[in-house]
């Protein structure tokens, strides 16, 4: 037994298995960690480009209100005689895309004078000048200034935003 106080420590490394384990558990925390690191970044990017609160996220959500229509109700003028001699009528739906709401109630209390107004701006027109897909974004973008005009709107985009026609019929 004197021996055994004097021999040499045994062949199996004691020593190094509390050592492998504390490398292990060390690489074991520094993966958790940076995965964990990984996911929060990718998180507060992705989670940050869609409600962040950014100038660009306010603007698309103005951009992504649906739309607000109105219409006129339908239209029936004689045209002006035009180069073939001949009597022309239009016939016409007309919506108007509006700013927002108040826009309508404007619309609303000021009717007489617009439909006036545009039966006057239609009546004006040629059999000639409205055939052409140009001659009718023409009378689209008169009515749309037209009416702003009447509304007193001085700033475009508060007021009607273009004008449609739902049916055009020149005979």
């Amino acid at each position: 037994m004197a021996q055994a106080k004097n021999a040499p420590p045994p062949a199996d490394g004691g020593d190094a298995a509390p050592k492998k384990k504390s490398k292990f558990l060390i690489i074991t925390i520094v993966a958790v960690l940076l995965a964990g690191g990984g996911g929060g970044a990718a998180w507060w990017f992705l989670a940050g480009s869609k409600g962040g609160g950014s100038h660009e996220t306010a603007h698309k959500e103005e951009t992504e209100k649906p739309p607000v229509f109105t219409r006129l109700d339908q239209f029936t003028v004689n045209l002006q005689r035009g180069a073939d001699g001949e009597d022309h009528y239009l016939q016409v739906e007309v919506d108007l895309q509006v700013a927002n709401e108040k826009v309508i109630e404007q619309i609303k209390l000021r009717m007489p004078q617009i439909r006036n107004a545009t039966l006057l701006l239609m009546s004006s027109k040629t059999a000639e000048e409205l055939a052409p897909v140009e001659g009718k974004q023409k009378l689209a973008n008169d009515i749309v200034t037209q009416v702003n005009q009447i509304l007193g709107v001085k700033d475009p985009k508060q007021g009607v935003l273009a004008v449609y026609f739902s049916a055009f019929v020149i005979q």
